[in-house]
């Protein structure tokens, strides 16, 4: 078997009889020798939840690649699934939406580019760009749809420190338009701030 070619196996007459019947089984006593790792993620939802953590070894989405931010097991197994992809497409504004998502953070808008706009009417004034200061070209904004707690938030910034571009600086994690209501469910004890982290 030196020359990469299998011995001929000894079937039942019943296989032996039909070349579909002999592929397959041929197929059956190949498949321990295959590589499985390049369908792995696509059983996440099969492995035990004691596994996860050496799954997400395995595709490297611990630590800051997103695995502390992934807070339930779902979000972990997504996080799993989507870990090839995220790593393929790292640096780009895709990855840092799709981590965001996959994270289960909703939809996010992304602006880019925060220095120098024009007073032509293309943009509003509210403190998102900086005008007139050119070293904020890298700078991005993330707009959140939902609230955030400042521990996410710190935890989000160091995870979108890897999927971002290297050159990019975060100038915020930006979600005042959900901002807290006064109506009781928050308290004012500093998990949460004014909208804007």
């Amino acid at each position: 078997m030196g020359n990469g070619k299998m011995a001929k196996l000894q079937y039942p007459a019943i296989i032996e009889t039909d070349k579909k019947f002999t592929a397959l089984a041929d197929l059956g006593k190949r498949l321990n020798s295959l590589d499985k790792s390049q369908i792995m993620t696509s059983f996440t939802y099969l492995v035990p939840t004691a596994f996860l953590e050496l799954l997400a070894e395995k595709w490297s989405v611990t630590g800051y690649d997103g695995w502390l931010l992934a807070e339930s097991e779902d979000a972990k197994r997504k996080l799993i699934k989507r870990a090839v992809e995220l790593h393929r497409y790292k640096g780009t504004p895709w990855a840092i939406r799709e981590i965001i998502r996959q994270l289960g953070f909703g939809e996010v808008e992304f602006l880019e580019g925060l220095f120098d706009k024009r007073r032509d009417g293309s943009f509003v004034r509210d403190g998102a760009y900086f005008h007139g200061d050119r070293s904020k070209w890298a700078h991005y904004r993330v707009i959140l749809k939902t609230a955030i707690t400042n521990e996410q938030a710190a935890l989000l910034r160091k995870t979108l420190r890897v999927f971002a571009p290297a050159r990019c600086v975060l100038a915020s994690l930006d979600y005042r338009t959900v901002a807290l209501q006064h109506n009781g469910k928050a308290t004012r004890n500093g998990q949460y701030n004014r909208g804007t982290a």
